[in-house]
């Protein structure tokens, strides 16, 4: 069912200054800013080797899923996203096993992707993400 790691998401309460330590100091460049009003973030992709580093900002102080984690646990580890090849095949596959999914309806993500997310509950308290890239 999983392909590879797609990304890995850090919650920042401003993309700016975390854009610029990555780029400065790490020597990443963003490949794509883009903002979600849908879920209100605005995230910025950077790639490193075969997966991507997504740095996600809420577009208000405490909108949102980041918005809401920023204020409950301050900038971090947000999640892991996996690639899937079919989101709706990975859902089912899933439904089958008896998992519990924040998304039973895959929704859109950042790049075009359609993406769904496991309830942490299920995977050690770590924030999975499935994605399906264009």
């Amino acid at each position: 069912m999983l392909e590879k790691v797609d990304h890995i998401g850090i919650a920042v309460n401003k993309l700016e200054p975390a854009l610029k330590f990555y780029e400065e100091v790490m020597g990443l460049k963003p490949l794509k800013i883009e903002t979600l009003d849908e879920i209100s973030v605005r995230i910025a992709f950077l790639p490193l080797g075969e997966i991507l580093i997504e740095l996600l900002e809420p577009t208000a102080k405490g909108a949102g899923r980041i918005g809401q984690f920023l204020e409950e646990r301050g900038p971090g580890f947000h999640h892991i996203a996996y690639r899937v090849k079919s989101i709706q095949q990975a859902i089912e596959a899933l439904r089958q096993r008896g998992v519990a999914l924040r998304d039973e309806i895959p929704r859109p993500g950042g790049g075009g992707s359609l993406i769904a997310f496991i309830e942490p509950r299920e995977t050690q308290n770590v924030l999975t993400e499935l994605v399906e890239r264009p």
